[in-house]
């Protein structure tokens, strides 16, 4: 029964394939032209961990960003908590 379900499935997914090949075939070359279009963050003439320089430094900038917010946010709630705290128990 299971592999009867995996045929028919298979032959079904082979129907619509051939069924909308050229719309297929469209949207994955508007895909690729749209992929050529787009900026990189690295330079392809690099080689190594310089060729990634760029997508390093952004993605430090963006975790220390999120340490600080987040040290931020935890002070700021450690403090409101214990200002409510004392004034509930005067």
């Amino acid at each position: 029964m299971g592999t009867m379900a995996v045929g028919l499935i298979s032959l079904v997914a082979v129907v619509l394939l051939f069924r909308y090949r050229s719309l297929i075939t469209k949207f994955v070359g508007e895909v690729h032209a749209e992929l050529v279009k787009c900026s990189w963050p690295w330079d392809p003439t690099e080689t190594g961990v310089r060729r990634y320089r760029e997508l390093i430094d952004s993605t430090t900038v963006v975790a220390l960003t999120t340490l600080v917010l987040a040290a931020y946010t935890s002070g700021f709630d450690f403090l409101i908590s214990r200002v409510v705290g004392w004034l509930v128990r005067f």
